[in-house]
């Protein structure tokens, strides 16, 4: 049987009333889409910082030598203000994969919490009693959690690269603590006040890049 090479096909396109119908929606999903760009240009998804910055320092002359807890010359608000302190670093690119730096935050009990990333792109947030050296080795300190002893994150930078650490007060009272700009762990901390940075390399140290404090309130007390 011949097939009709007049029968008409059909049509390429969508009927009028049917595109008619379907406009506005595709206009308010790309309008919605515009919106969510724009937010996210401007900042929307960056993770929340406390007030202005009231103390900030490129010269880390408070940094006197590796393997100690060297304290900043400024104290963090102890009442629920919240605040966010940041520190950038970068271990040399030669590093052994077990060198490691930090932030850490004094407690009342005298006790130190210890936010540490290391050459090899882990991270672990680490409770040292009063007593602990700064030259002994920080496994010797529990974890908070069982799984924050070291765990893996590609958004941390291999040695030779600068990498971020910062610790935020949240609204309840928890320390967050981010790496990159990436959200990671958080957990109770009795903050005293003092605080500071750590570093755990053989014969190398970072090089320290800077360091500032944001408050909500009056705060950051100079020490002394």
């Amino acid at each position: 049987m011949l097939m009709n090479m007049n029968a008409r096909t059909p049509p390429d396109i969508l009927p009028a009333w049917l595109a008619r119908a379907t406009a506005p929606g595709v206009l308010g999903i790309l309008l919605a889409l515009g919106v969510l760009i724009a937010f996210i240009a401007a900042g929307a998804t960056d993770p929340p910082v406390a007030g202005p910055v009231i103390w900030a320092d490129e010269t880390f002359g408070w940094v006197a030598a590796r393997q100690t807890w060297a304290s900043a010359p400024v104290t963090l608000s102890t009442t629920s203000a919240a605040f966010t302190v940041t520190v950038r670093a970068r271990l040399p690119a030669d590093a052994d994969p077990s060198a490691a730096w930090g932030v850490w935050l004094a407690e009342e009990d005298g006790s130190r919490v210890v936010y540490a990333i290391n050459a090899a792109g882990y991270w672990t947030i680490r409770r040292c009693p009063a007593q602990h050296s700064a030259a002994a080795p920080l496994e010797d300190c529990p974890a908070l959690r069982p799984e924050w002893r070291w765990l893996f994150h590609p958004r941390l930078r291999p040695a030779g690269d600068t990498n971020s650490i910062a610790l935020h007060r949240e609204p309840d009272g928890a320390i967050r603590l981010r790496v990159n700009g990436e959200r990671l762990g958080a957990a109770p901390a009795r903050v005293a006040g003092t605080w500071g940075v750590w570093a755990w390399a053989d014969g190398l140290s970072p090089v320290w890049e800077r360091a500032e404090l944001r408050v909500n309130e009056k705060g950051g007390r100079p020490v002394g």
